[in-house]
């Protein structure tokens, strides 16, 4: 049964209500567990508006760590609101709108308005979002700029307008300046759209969507390479995320469910390495245990990616003896946090038996799945490579949700039936069945005379 757009308007209304009641609701009573310190992003954030310096050092010595986007937005929203956590909140909250908007449009695209529907409610109430996309953490800005490139890219795919390929260029380049390695996604959506509208339309779409990113970022490439006088493309972390992944003892820290952060297994940084030399040596030690380890590797891939799927919220625990900066983390273990991995649990582990599901009939059933398809493999291999957690996968459960939804709309039509009454007899469909006659008087017209 197709549901009208009068119909379809009228739940995606009441959806987004629901969306914006529930994280309101959140914002009014876990306001207190809010924290600046949850993240490093303050602190670029409030160095670039007292000093004018992106650096996360009190001596205003400028630094490349932590990708730019995230931490200058919050420096324009500092500007604006004062040093508060609600505007931040506000603000995610509306991203979080705009995101279950694009849902429901990107499901509709994959299928029809219930699947859009039903995966922008999944994506709306979702437990574990609810919490971390009013905190100070780039998720919320992250997701909201991959919805829109997935968007953007069935856009270009439908429409054949470079108008639309070169948006995909501009959101790809801004959400690189979050995490880089999403401009991975690029080349990859452009062998999907060769596959889709041919070789040259493809192509051709593919190079004017790079030259947009490429413009994107060169203002900050310019400004890194201006600063350390060598190659840094976007942000100095890679090489210590690459690391703390791939070592030793990482494998048992995750299977205790700890993060891959507090390993304690690594190597002395050497004395007098500057920030990218740091940078350097750490992904050097990474691949060279990769190197000289590949008996490791089914372990030690196999571990992250049970870690990054994992239904349950991981890391769940800290180490003993962990360095901790301050007591902030230690709040995720009590009890009303611990209550909310039970309910994540209980509300994700079906959507993604559901997501698996709908996944694979909708592959068996030629929808147009591709770049959600993409962006899933993608990032699930990058984490995978790096370390896992469910912050990081994050990002990806509202595409899951997209198939989730799918899986709900078919099992309708899965649904074994089986004849209960001689009424659902249907003699046509077993031919080797006996007939069954009825006497006259036992027709079902009306006998009255």
């Amino acid at each position: 049964m197709v549901m009208h757009k009068s119909e379809s308007r009228q739940w995606l209304i009441w959806i987004l209500a629901i969306t914006l009641v529930s994280r309101l609701l959140v914002l009014i009573f876990f306001s207190d567990t809010l924290s600046f310190r949850a993240s490093g992003y303050d602190a670029y954030a409030t160095h670039v508006l007292q000093q004018s310096v992106y650096t996360q050092h009190s001596d205003g010595v400028p630094d490349s760590d932590l990708p730019p986007l995230y931490p200058l937005l919050l420096a324009g929203l500092y500007s604006l609101f004062g040093h508060k956590v609600i505007p931040v909140s506000v603000f995610q909250i509306a991203l979080d709108l705009l995101t279950a908007l694009l849902m429901y449009l990107i499901g509709k695209r994959v299928a029809d308005a219930k699947v859009g529907l039903l995966a922008a409610m999944f994506y709306g109430i979702y437990p574990y979002l609810l919490y971390q996309n009013v905190s100070v953490n780039d998720t919320a800005v992250f997701i909201f700029l991959l919805t829109v490139s997935i968007f953007l890219t069935y856009k270009t795919r439908d429409s054949l307008h470079p108008a639309y390929a070169a948006a995909v260029g501009a959101t790809v380049g801004l959400a690189a300046l979050t995490k880089p390695f999403i401009m991975l996604l690029l080349p990859f959506s452009g062998f999907w759209w060769i596959k889709e509208i041919g070789f040259r339309n493809g192509i051709k779409f593919t190079l004017l969507s790079s030259l947009i990113l490429l413009t994107v970022l060169a203002p900050w490439v310019t400004r890194n390479l201006l600063l350390h006088k060598q190659w840094v493309f976007i942000s100095t972390n890679g090489g210590s995320n690459l690391h703390q992944g791939n070592n030793s003892c990482v494998v048992d820290y995750l299977r205790h469910g700890w993060d891959a952060q507090w390993v304690n297994c690594l190597k002395k940084l050497p004395d007098g390495l500057n920030e990218v030399e740091a940078d350097q040596w750490h992904r050097q030690q990474a691949i060279a245990y990769l190197l000289n380890h590949p008996a490791q590797w089914p372990r030690l891939f196999g571990m992250k990616f049970l870690v990054l799927w994992n239904p349950a919220i991981t890391p769940s625990a800290v180490p003993p003896g962990a360095q901790l900066a301050d007591n902030t983390v230690l709040q995720y273990q009590s009890g009303v946090f611990q209550f909310a991995r039970v309910v994540h649990i209980f509300y994700f582990t079906p959507l993604l038996i559901l997501g698996v599901g709908g996944l694979i009939l909708a592959s068996r059933r030629k929808l147009c799945i591709g770049p959600p398809v993409i962006l899933i493999l993608l990032t699930t291999a990058v984490y995978v490579l790096f370390h896992p957690s469910t912050r990081y996968r994050s990002p990806l459960d509202p595409f899951v949700f997209i198939f989730s939804a799918y899986a709900v709309t078919q099992l309708k039509s899965l649904r074994i039936r089986q004849p209960n009454s001689l009424l659902e007899y249907s003699p046509e469909k077993n031919r080797n069945a006996k007939q069954i006659s009825f006497p006259e008087t036992a027709r079902f017209e009306d006998q009255t005379p």
